[in-house]
């Protein structure tokens, strides 16, 4: 490939590169980036294309890198650094970027993963106004009570389509604590699809609390077993499972806010972090 062919490479097709080389799936790639899979394959083609090189060898369980793919990763990481870093620099060139910045998820996400996160994000934009509010209510956005929501969706499912979002992340879960019986998420005894599926299918539920947090205590205190979030009940509660995906972190936006400047740098910067901390979403040690 010559010069001119390097010079020419389009950063939406490396982007889409490596985020397939991440999720070792097109399908979920495109999901990460919130484009359809037919528009990630026409950026990964191109790419081949451009570089006469095979990328993946598409096998019936799906793509697998090829060698010249691996060499490739590290070069097309200082890219995205760079492109980045450029974003960035953009970004706090741009007069708009001030004014309050209200964000809505789950207190157990702000206070347990993402508030060191969002204290350097205030240093770094002193000029946007961070508001917090803890809660489990996407339809906060559509009424505009709320700028970005920081949601946790069943693992596969996307938003409704009035919401514009990325997907950052999926939280594992297992089951913890100790105990002769499960305590309740919701409410009573009904029927729970993690309890017949774990390794304890025949033990009762007894109780219920919607908290994560009280479910913690509970299981701290000796209640019973919990289904939780790997980043949130480790190392505390001694786990009896192995990690799952459970749920996928979605950061959202009304469609009609997503080019909004300040929503915008909020919502790339939560991505970023959240990505970040993908080895504790998934139940490594703290």
């Amino acid at each position: 490939m010559n010069m001119s062919a390097i010079e020419q490479l389009d950063w939406d097709n490396v982007r889409v590169f490596l985020a397939t080389m991440r999720a070792s799936s097109l399908r979920r790639a495109a999901r990460t980036l919130g484009v359809s899979r037919p528009t990630a394959g026409r950026h990964l083609s191109a790419l081949e294309a451009q570089l006469n090189l095979k990328l993946f060898e598409r096998r019936s369980d799906g793509l697998h890198a090829t060698p010249e793919a691996m060499k490739l990763v590290g070069p097309a990481e200082d890219v995205e650094r760079a492109m980045l870093a450029l974003g960035r620099t953009a970004q706090a060139a741009n007069p708009e970027l001030s004014g309050i910045v209200r964000v809505t998820l789950p207190a157990i996400v702000a206070s347990e993963l993402l508030m060191p996160d969002f204290v350097a994000f205030c240093r770094r934009w002193p000029q946007i106004d961070l508001r917090i509010d803890s809660n489990y209510e996407v339809t906060s956005l559509a009424d505009r009570k709320a700028d970005v929501a920081i949601r946790f969706m069943p693992h596969g499912k996307a938003p409704e389509v009035t919401l514009t979002g990325r997907l950052a992340a999926t939280a594992y879960t297992a089951v913890y604590g100790h105990g002769d019986c499960w305590i309740g998420a919701r409410g009573g005894a009904e029927d729970h699809g993690w309890i017949r599926d774990s390794p304890f299918p025949d033990l009762p539920v007894r109780g219920a609390m919607f908290d994560g947090a009280l479910q913690r205590s509970a299981c701290a205190a000796g209640w019973g077993l919990a289904q939780l979030p790997c980043f949130f009940a480790e190392p505390t509660l001694t786990r009896r499972t192995q990690p799952k995906p459970g749920f996928d972190i979605w950061v959202l936006v009304h469609s009609d806010l997503r080019q909004n400047p300040r929503l915008r740098v909020f919502r790339d910067e939560v991505v970023d972090a959240l990505r970040r901390h993908r080895p504790r979403l998934k139940g490594a040690p703290v």
